[in-house]
């Protein structure tokens, strides 16, 4: 695309909802491995609601098909929800590497093999997260987020993995559930003073 553009491109922002979060920065990973052109023109990452270290449906999935694979009279119930794509079960704990899942039952109970990538250098990373509750300490915020990414995920503060978002390039907003990032306008005022270099 960016050799295809009819003038020269000399800036990408990339901007990911949701699993285009984690596309986003797997592909600037891949990208970048290669030494493709593209990745050197990427200026600003935004990611909306990405679940950075995993979904709770993904996880809730894994474990109910992981129970219904323990009986031969449930089984077929198993195979039928274990039938969902991979990108669907890299949603588990955010993976982005193929060496994520290569040589490990994608369907074992909750077994998380997910490697650090760091964000690209060179580029300025910002991520939106929301909860159903306007704190998002509030326990049903901290519970269901904004019912499919959970609030600490999609700012990548989790206990064992972390990403370092620079402290002003984060934002929280509530209550406010997983979809509305796409098009609600205090998200989209987020991004453009972020994107024009206004703190906030």
């Amino acid at each position: 695309m960016v050799t295809a553009w009819p003038v020269p491109v000399d800036e990408l922002i990339v901007i990911g909802h949701s699993m285009g979060g984690l596309v986003s920065r797997s592909g600037c990973h891949y990208g970048q491995e290669a030494g493709l052109d593209w990745v050197r023109r990427v200026r600003h990452v935004v990611f909306l609601g990405s679940p950075h270290l995993g979904a709770p449906l993904e996880k809730a999935a894994n474990v109910t098909a992981w129970l219904l694979g323990r009986s031969d009279i449930t089984r077929p119930f198993a195979d039928a929800l274990n039938a969902r794509s991979l990108g669907v079960k890299d949603l588990r704990f955010g993976s982005l590497r193929d060496e994520d899942w290569q040589g490990v039952d994608l369907d074992a109970l909750l077994v998380n093999r997910t490697g650090q990538v760091p964000l690209l250098e060179g580029a300025a990373h910002y991520f939106v997260a929301a909860t159903v509750t306007c704190d998002p300490r509030h326990p049903l915020g901290v519970a269901v987020g904004d019912l499919l990414v959970r609030e600490t995920s999609a700012s990548g503060r989790g206990c064992v993995r972390r990403m370092q978002f620079p402290l002003d390039h984060g934002r929280h907003f509530g209550p406010m559930h997983h979809f509305d990032l796409l098009n609600h306008p205090d998200v989209y005022d987020q991004m453009r003073r972020w994107l024009a270099g206004r703190a906030g």
